[in-house]
């Protein structure tokens, strides 16, 4: 395996953190990281072949008005695989048992980017109250076509640094990040990182999605934040758009312009902003 040169951000955030393990029924560390002390809480899920890094851009700020909790979902970053493979409801349940454990008292608000939204869409069902608030980011699964991945190059084989540097520059160039010049060496490291953390395929697990069933009958505030160039809406924004109008009509969208599907990476600043115009704390 490359080795990777020591990143200063990442330690610096990571740092700021307090870990948490939480074990499940099956016996399954679950990681949590949380920061900040005060304010509504938000638990922040991260992206297929993720981890808490998805929000490396973004906790640092939040937490001057959230409290931030982030897990490494079972199979990804830290924690540990589960002993089967979970239905997308299985899944959420057991992430909404975790939060029991780890909050047994407050309420939160959920965040979900990409595979992560499709988790927090499930978790409603089963949270009731505890959720005031659902925000799906980069959500790609809106009903009029199947998702369809772009063509990756693979960083698993390769000999060098340069090597890897270079696929998993082409990987985020073809999927992720819209502008060219974000592609940075604290991507990549990300990117690296994440992958390389991820023990489970998340498409095996959001195979059975069905957002309709768990979102028509939620009573609870739902927001979308897009990339305005994200590539995983095959149809483009504005069908996304559309479409999503059509199954919730309260919900709210907001486009972050010239950004890719890691809207919150690209464009933190206009991220958080948006997240805190549509947040409780935009009330307090």
């Amino acid at each position: 395996m490359v080795d990777l040169d020591f990143n200063k951000t990442i330690q610096s955030v990571n740092d700021a953190s307090t870990q948490v393990f939480i074990k499940t029924k099956e016996d399954t560390k679950i990681s949590f990281r949380q920061w900040g002390e005060a304010g509504p809480i938000l638990v922040m899920l991260h992206g297929g072949y993720g981890s808490w890094m998805h929000w490396l851009n973004n906790v640092s700020e939040l937490c001057k008005n959230f409290r931030i909790v982030v897990p490494d979902m079972p199979g990804f970053g830290e924690s540990e695989l589960l002993p089967y493979l979970p239905s997308l409801d299985q899944y959420a349940q057991i992430l909404v048992d975790a939060l029991d454990k780890l909050l047994p008292e407050e309420q939160y608000s959920l965040v979900g980017f990409s595979f992560g939204s499709a988790i927090g869409s499930h978790m409603m069902k089963f949270a009731g109250d505890k959720v005031k608030r659902l925000t799906l980011v980069g959500y790609n699964r809106t009903g009029n076509m199947p998702f369809k991945r772009p063509k990756m190059k693979s960083w698993r084989d390769v000999s060098s640094k340069e090597e890897l540097f270079a696929a998993q520059r082409f990987n985020l160039s073809v999927m992720m990040l819209h502008k060219e010049e974000k592609i940075d060496d604290l991507a990549i490291t990300v990117q690296t990182l994440n992958t390389r953390g991820g023990k489970v395929r998340s498409l095996e697990i959001v195979a059975t999605h069905d957002l309709p069933s768990r979102l028509l009958e939620v009573n609870k505030p739902i927001d979308i934040i897009w990339g305005e160039f994200d590539v995983t809406l095959i149809n483009g924004i504005d069908n996304a758009q559309e479409r999503m109008q059509e199954l919730i009509p309260d919900v709210e969208c907001h486009v972050i312009d010239n950004t890719g599907h890691w809207v919150q990476f690209e464009e933190p600043e206009q991220f958080n902003n948006c997240l805190l115009y549509t947040s409780d704390a935009a009330d307090e």
